[in-house]
């Protein structure tokens, strides 16, 4: 399986990542739907993003926030937000 790793400080990602911000993670989503795009018509498909620096794709948090709210609510613990 071919991984797909952004890094922000690569040298084909720095300049632009300098200019705007998430850029590395929104190259990070869109190779990801490329690559997972036959998946996409059977399944709800949500590509996760992250840079070396923390930003994260802008569809990346409200995924990740919705995740957390089912985790507490399916464990009672509200230490599964975390």
């Amino acid at each position: 399986m071919q991984q797909l790793w952004m890094d922000t400080f690569a040298q084909s990602h720095y300049k632009d990542s300098a200019r705007q911000d998430g850029f590395a993670a929104t190259k990070a989503k869109v190779a990801k739907c490329q690559k997972y795009h036959d998946l996409q018509s059977n399944y709800h498909f949500q590509p996760v993003a992250a840079e070396t620096t923390g930003v994260y794709g802008k569809s990346t948090v409200p995924f990740l926030s919705g995740l957390a709210k089912k985790l507490v609510y399916a464990s009672g613990d509200p230490r599964e937000r975390q």
